[in-house]
């Protein structure tokens, strides 16, 4: 488990912190499958933050071309870690504050679909797109890529999938109807009433979900705090879909 008590005496000892700017909030850079949870936790617990919601590619792209974000968190510990080769977070900072779920949805009315085979999955669309996070660069669509890779369905739906920039996008499509199916995570299903998961697909079958959070170099006084309120809002965070980090698990955050 990681804990921020060391990161504390280190940001109180770095010389390479900014000085304190006034009562300025605390910026969240964060994954925008995390909206509607962070949202609300910012509300509910009061705290002095402001978010900034994106894909976590883009996210730590602007992080490390200078943009001025306090905490990061994305959707994919890969791009955490290429954002740590920048050097522009803060040492033992980095933890993993929630986990995900991939899941198949459609419109709330929808049917259960038992999926055993890319041509179910076909049929199911009817001669229309199957909504993903762009394969390559948006979590959610890296998670699908590799599930429908381990399935070896992936070569069969390439030509029906409509790729998104971020997953609430993919999740959009669903829900206005624009398309009938779509990978998003299981917290997206819980932040959006017209839309259900109708299949979810075998954990075992793609990496584990991981939500890595971290405190930039340049963060003003009040980040630790604003972290440490983030971790022990697992409660709020779980009520919108997420789940906790095994307690076992190496790199959780406590």
């Amino acid at each position: 488990m990681m804990s921020l008590r060391p990161l504390i005496f280190a940001l109180c000892t770095s010389a390479t912190l900014a000085a304190p700017i006034g009562a300025e909030p605390v910026t969240i850079f964060a994954a925008s499958s995390l909206k509607t949870a962070l949202d609300n936790v910012i509300e509910t617990r009061a705290l002095d933050a402001v978010p900034v919601f994106g894909g976590s590619a883009a996210i730590a792209r602007q992080i490390a071309q200078g943009a001025e974000a306090d905490i990061v968190i994305l959707a994919h510990p890969d791009w955490m870690e290429w954002l740590s080769t920048q050097e522009v977070l803060q040492n033992l900072s980095r933890c993993n504050l929630l986990s995900n779920a991939l899941v198949l949805a459609a419109s709330a009315n929808a049917p259960d679909l038992d999926v055993q085979s890319a041509n179910d999955l076909i049929t199911a669309l009817n001669g229309e797109r199957l909504s993903v996070g762009q394969l390559r660069a948006v979590p959610a669509g890296q998670y699908t890529r590799t599930y429908l890779s381990e399935q070896g369905w992936l070569d069969a739906l390439r030509p029906h999938l409509a790729e998104t920039s971020n997953v609430r996008l993919a999740l959009a499509l669903i829900a206005r109807g624009e398309v009938p199916l779509g990978f998003v995570y299981a917290s997206d299903v819980a932040a959006e009433p017209r839309v259900r998961a109708v299949f979810t697909p075998d954990a075992m079958a793609y990496p584990a979900i991981r939500y890595p959070m971290a405190i930039t170099t340049n963060a003003r006084e009040g980040s630790v705090d604003i972290a440490k309120a983030l971790i022990a809002a697992q409660q709020v965070f779980a009520e919108q879909g997420f789940a906790n980090v095994p307690t076992q698990e190496t790199g959780r955050c406590e």
